[in-house]
């Protein structure tokens, strides 16, 4: 996940359309990818997505969120696929079975799940946390604090991983081995760890607290930003092209 969420600068199409007209974009696509349904369907929007973040320079990351989607999506599958009744019997040991219908909704899942959770990582990941907070404050008239709020916790998520991993880098320094294939025994060495990490999470939002503070944190107003957000012709168009495939994806 190193750097997977981070927004480097660049001038590609999804980097110049208005933060919050992205986002808008985004949740339609992940609307669009829960109303389908065949697993056909969703992946077509898996791939269109790709293409779109490729257009832009994108495609590598877009490729890497996919896969860690992917990943993601496995333990998902595999109990949906144990717990899904009805269909054919497929395959059967003792009081475990597999059916046909059990397949496909896994698959459908699995797909949806991915089709929806991209366009909103690849948003996120090609738009500043500051843009995206001044850009909702002034073109969608949420409250600073909302918005603050929201970027932070997207911000605090990569900072909290990359501190996780120097703590656990610390520990195999000290003799921890942590490349182990039982998942209990892994679960039980990193479980530990969670009390340091909280502790650098209280940390940091006292910090951060701080920090706002000092800037005028509560003398932040809609029209505070220098920077403006205007929504351009492109924007209404890619908001306008979102807006269909999402009533064609309720209509399929």
């Amino acid at each position: 996940m190193d750097g997977l969420f981070e927004c480097t600068d660049s001038d590609g199409l999804i980097y110049r359309i208005n933060p919050s007209v992205k986002l808008i974009i985004a949740f339609a696509a992940g609307m669009s990818a829960f109303a389908v349904k065949s697993v056909a369907g969703a992946l077509f929007i898996a791939v269109l997505t790709i293409l779109a973040a490729a257009l832009s320079g994108l495609g590598r990351k877009a490729l890497s969120m996919a896969l860690l989607l992917a990943k993601i999506s496995t333990l998902l599958f595999l109990i949906q696929l144990l717990c899904a009744g009805g269909g054919n019997v497929i395959f059967r040991a003792g009081p475990l079975r597999i059916t046909d219908e059990g397949v496909f909704f896994s698959l459908l899942m699995v797909a949806k799940l991915i089709a929806a959770s991209l366009p909103l990582m690849l948003a996120l990941s090609a738009t500043k946390r500051g843009d995206l907070a001044n850009s909702l404050v002034q073109n969608c008239r949420l409250p600073y604090k909302y918005a603050f709020a929201l970027t932070a916790t997207l911000k605090f998520i990569p900072a909290l991983a990359g501190e996780m991993a120097q703590i656990m880098e610390a520990q195999r320094a000290r003799g921890v081995d942590f490349d182990v294939r039982n998942p209990l025994k892994k679960a039980a060495l990193v479980a530990p760890l969670c009390l340091p990490l909280m502790l650098s999470c209280v940390r940091r939002t006292e910090n951060s607290a701080i920090a706002a503070q000092l800037r005028g944190f509560e003398l932040r107003r809609r029209d505070s930003g220098y920077k403006k957000y205007p929504i351009g012709i492109k924007d209404a168009s890619a908001a306008a092209l979102s807006a269909v495939a999402l009533v064609f994806a309720f209509m399929l």
